[in-house]
């Protein structure tokens, strides 16, 4: 059979998915150029809400306001349109697929009845006792003798074991039997889209390792150290992440937040030097370049999205009204909020990108290793939808029980510190300092 090209793929995954009325797509926009922004394209993919076809009225809501959300859009952001198409379709397909579950899928029981095929909810960085003994407290404590709902999944480090998750931290917005059963937000972060499983399983990785990099500087008020990019190592980096670099009228800065799993982090703030407009983004890769690359692209990905919010006049959100993602990202468009984020500039230290210390980690197994040496078991539940499957796409959901959640909404953070106090000890901190309330900027 003759292998059809790229573009001719591309086209067939258009017609299956993009469809007004059936489509997992019902309208694909393009965005148009940002002057900032030259050469970046930009697609947003609105999606079918796949919830109101699965909602049993006599089961508990959904976990969060984030996870209806999280389920109902997809966009990608690429210095070409190719690109920019792919991952606006992957990011909506992997939502699509993680939102579809059904009861046949799971394994009900408790975790003292799976036993050691059980990975138990105390693996997991979730909430401290103080934070389940304060009165309203909407999740629900761990306990091993509550029937719950469980996801097959794969020991990346032991394929072999019996091994199961809590369904309702893989999949987005699941509805429960038991409310007691709700015990974390659910979030998009870990689910990774592509036709080739291992890629894919990598990529939900990397971004569960970079939320835990994220959320430990941002909750620790961490000043990371700047990331200077030498002439060479410029030249290596796309075109138009070099042009953004050296943009008039953007200040973008780079810093280093990579923790003690080895994995380059990269996080990188795009900011008008007129006005309010700006985003952050930030990428784990094995490369650091790669991370440089995709982190000023999501960081410019934002800030066009900024742009438009800014535009139109939409009313940003008052800090007791922020809720999900979007909440966040526009809550710092007032630019008196932004200084917030004044500590990330207050480490006058530097490191080179091709600093060997940033050059740890090659391959997946490489990466699966280290986190074997830290007792961090690496876990992957393979989510595809028939529909999607049929396309030859695969979605994963990693997980990466011990490392630190990013949350939403205005106070949520975890006060659990067993995963901070490593990170803390790998930064040079004596402790970890008390946490920074203030909400975060990442969308």
């Amino acid at each position: 059979m003759e292998r059809l090209s790229d573009a001719a793929r591309l086209a067939l995954i258009h017609e299956a998915l993009v469809h007004r009325r059936h489509g997992i797509i019902t309208t694909l926009l393009e965005e148009t150029e940002h002057p900032d922004a030259r050469g970046l394209f930009v697609f947003n993919a609105l999606m079918v809400d796949v919830k109101a076809m699965m909602i049993d009225p006599s089961r508990a809501k959904p976990n969060n306001p984030t996870s209806d959300r999280a389920s109902l859009a997809g966009s990608g952001a690429a210095f070409d349109r190719t690109s920019a198409l792919w991952a606006a379709f992957g990011e909506a397909i992997e939502r699509y697929s993680a939102a579809v579950h059904f009861d046949d899928q799971l394994h009900y029981a408790s975790q003292a009845e799976l036993g050691a095929a059980a990975v138990g909810l105390e693996r997991f960085v979730l909430f401290s006792p103080e934070q389940y003994a304060a009165e309203g407290f909407e999740f629900s404590a761990p306990d091993a003798d509550v029937t719950r709902a469980w996801a097959r999944a794969t020991d990346l480090c032991d394929p072999e074991r019996e091994c199961y998750v809590p369904a309702q931290m893989v999949y987005l917005g699941m509805q429960v039997k038991n409310q007691r059963e709700i015990v974390f937000q659910s979030s998009s972060t870990g689910l990774a889209c592509g036709m080739d499983e291992q890629r894919a399983i990598l990529s939900g990785l990397c971004e569960v390792v970079e939320r835990d990099a994220f959320a430990a500087m941002w909750q620790m008020r961490y000043a990371p150290r700047r990331l200077e990019v030498g002439a060479s190592a410029r030249a290596a980096l796309l075109p138009g992440v070099q042009r953004a670099l050296d943009h008039p009228s953007l200040d973008v800065r780079l810093w280093d937040i990579t923790t003690d799993v080895g994995l380059p982090v990269v996080l990188c703030l795009a900011r008008s030097r007129n006005d309010g407009t700006m985003s952050l983004g930030a990428s784990a890769q094995l490369g650091v370049g790669q991370a440089i690359n995709k982190a000023v692209i999501e960081a410019l990905h934002g800030y066009c999205w900024a742009s438009s919010i800014l535009g139109a006049g939409t009313p940003l959100p008052e800090r007791s009204a922020i809720r999900n993602p979007g909440d966040h990202f526009a809550y710092f468009l007032e630019p008196s909020r932004q200084q917030m984020m004044d500590f990330l500039f207050e480490n006058a230290e530097t490191i080179d990108s091709g600093d060997a210390s940033l050059h740890q980690l090659a391959t997946l197994d490489d990466l699966l290793a280290r986190l074997r040496a830290m007792g961090l078991p690496a876990l992957a539940v393979d989510v595809t939808s028939e529909d999607i499957a049929s396309l030859g796409f695969c979605v994963v959901r990693s997980l990466i029980p011990g490392l630190h959640p990013l949350l939403f909404g205005d106070g949520m953070l975890s006060r659990d510190e067993r995963r901070l106090l490593q990170i803390a000890r790998h930064w040079g901190l004596a402790e970890v300092p008390p946490p920074n309330t203030d909400p975060h900027p990442f969308p």
